[in-house]
């Protein structure tokens, strides 16, 4: 997996923005509706009846177990939302800290790339004035995760 600040045909960078739009949307009216300083799974809580008020297909604690060498692991990780979609899942990381790092990032990093899902969404709740989203596309055919 390599993180790359690589130029997005602006086809394809114009079809994600759309793609996500009205996720996105979902995300500004949690945090237009909770105060800012609560903890995370309050944010994930308001998030899940918003995303169910507007019937979108999703799993709230999504249980993934990775493959290694073809084998499937017992292990696994819990993605905060996976949204089903059919042009390709999404997967949202919700936050509640003070600034998103490079620590938030690795963790939805491992999730595209160990998932092959090719959207993730990185959302911080406790920043004001507006929350901090960071959108991600995974490109499976050069393993790249390239800002959107």
């Amino acid at each position: 997996m390599i993180f790359t600040q690589k130029e997005l045909p602006s086809e394809l960078r114009n079809h994600l923005k759309e793609y996500v739009y009205d996720v996105i949307g979902y995300l500004f009216k949690v945090y237009k509706e909770l105060p800012c300083g609560l903890p995370e799974y309050i944010y994930q809580e308001a998030l899940d009846v918003i995303l169910s008020e507007n019937e979108v297909p999703h799993k709230k604690e999504f249980i993934f177990h990775p493959v290694f060498r073809e084998k499937m692991l017992s292990s696994f990780f819990k993605m905060d939302f996976l949204l089903e979609r059919s042009d390709g899942n999404i997967i949202v990381e919700c936050k509640a800290i003070e600034k998103i790092g490079e620590r938030e990032r690795h963790q939805l990093f491992s999730y595209l790339s160990t998932s092959q899902f090719p959207i993730g969404i990185l959302v911080n709740f406790s920043t004001y004035p507006r929350a901090e989203i960071e959108k991600y596309y995974y490109d499976i055919n050069d393993a790249t995760i390239t800002p959107f």
